[in-house]
């Protein structure tokens, strides 16, 4: 296993090396911080391209490709003669199409993600995950849109069947289709550039977005080093599968380690008038860490996970559920905390809320493992918790929990 990772690790560094002498470094997603944004980037691109009525100026023959690259398999809805064939020459594209209010209990309606629609009738939906969780009922309620004329497509980077409070008892291939950005995305992008040859703007902009996804999805831009890791792995395919094995448990332990530390860190800037406590199971979904001011009503400032901690973009603020807690109360006595007014969002745990401690992805998640990057991590949240807390515990100190 040690071979395996010091020679993995060589063939990284060169695949480091070339990247900067290509300029691969430079990617204008990353510099925008726009990497995992479901709908601002992903959705945006994905649907220019599929759009015949692009500023691409392609026409349809992206979205020729897609089709055939991503739907290739006939689904039940194509059986008895009533297959239906989407006209690419008449087709038009919509992002976030509203399908009628959402009712689960009906499986109908909610907002599809990437939507085709033809002249005639037929359709493609698109649902797009990045790192978001499925909705509940979700793929059951595209599914009975546009009945027998709608294929569904679920997307995701590494081609996840929808869990099943999403699909219920639908089945792959036979009622929707299921592809990754890691395989099917990838080579439609391959297609698209080859199309792009003689438009360099275009081309270069497919290019960086192609190199995106290989970051998001661990794949080495360089196909004769992507190829010696796959031989590598195949000679040493046991102690790889361990080493596979155990990635999981060292990012679960990494974050708890860390979470750890914070609390440890705040114990120590904020005094025994505390109680912070840190969740055991980090598996769980919205599982974190805690804190609460000993005068406080049961109200608490939390760091949660997005769903897990480990593997997700996290959020923190003042965590108050509106059934428990009076909103406008808490809004009222909170008005004048001025960090609260630095773009917190609200819903009904959360009267504010905002983003902190991304480790969605793998290059986040080796911060934890870098004594220098970890350090620099440690500081931001404590200081950012620490913040919050001070502001906070005058206001919520005189917010009392709704008695019923």
């Amino acid at each position: 296993m040690k071979e395996l990772l010091e020679q993995t690790t060589k063939i990284i560094k060169r695949q480091n090396e070339l990247k900067k002498l290509r300029g691969e470094n430079f990617n204008i997603f990353s510099i925008l911080k726009m990497e995992s944004k479901e709908n601002a980037t992903h959705s945006a691109f994905l649907g220019e391209l599929l759009n015949p009525k692009g500023s691409h100026l392609m026409g349809n023959l992206f979205l020729q490709h897609f089709i055939n690259i991503a739907l290739p398999k006939p689904l039940g809805i194509e059986k008895n003669n009533s297959k239906p064939v989407f006209d690419v020459t008449k087709a038009n594209l919509k992002l976030e199409k509203y399908v009628g209010e959402r009712n689960d209990d009906n499986r109908t309606g909610g907002r599809i993600d990437i939507y085709l629609f033809d002249d005639n009738g037929h359709s493609i939906s698109i649902e797009n995950k990045i790192y978001a969780d499925d909705q509940n009922v979700q793929i059951e309620r595209y599914v009975n849109h546009n009945k027998n004329k709608n294929r569904v497509v679920y997307l995701d980077l590494w081609g996840n069947e929808p869990s099943e409070k999403s699909m219920g008892d639908l089945k792959v291939d036979k009622d929707f289709y299921s592809i990754s950005y890691k395989k099917e995305i990838i080579d439609w992008l391959e297609l698209c550039l080859k199309e792009s040859a003689d438009q360099p703007i275009l081309r270069e902009s497919i290019k960086q977005y192609s190199i995106l996804i290989k970051k998001l999805t661990n794949q080495l831009t360089d196909k004769t080093m992507a190829k010696e890791v796959e031989d590598l792995i195949k000679s040493n395919y046991l102690s790889a599968k361990t080493i596979q094995n155990n990635v999981t448990t060292v990012e679960l332990n990494g974050a708890k380690l860390f979470l750890d530390d914070v609390a440890l860190e705040l114990t120590s800037k904020l005094g025994n008038e505390w109680i912070i406590w840190v969740n055991d199971d980090l598996t769980q979904a919205w599982s974190g860490l805690g804190l609460r001011h000993k005068n406080w009503d049961g109200a608490k400032i939390c760091l949660e996970g997005q769903s897990k901690i480990p593997w997700s973009n996290n959020v923190y603020g003042v965590w108050a559920n509106e059934k428990n807690w009076n909103r406008t109360d808490i809004n009222d006595k909170l008005k004048g905390v001025e960090i609260l007014k630095d773009n917190f969002k609200n819903n009904n745990n959360w009267p504010f809320y905002k983003r902190l401690l991304n480790l969605s992805t793998d290059s986040r998640r080796a911060r934890l493992f870098n004594d220098t990057q970890r350090q620099e991590l440690l500081n931001i949240v404590t200081e950012k918790l620490v913040t919050l807390a001070l502001a906070c515990e005058a206001p919520l100190s005189e917010v009392k929990k709704i008695q019923k």
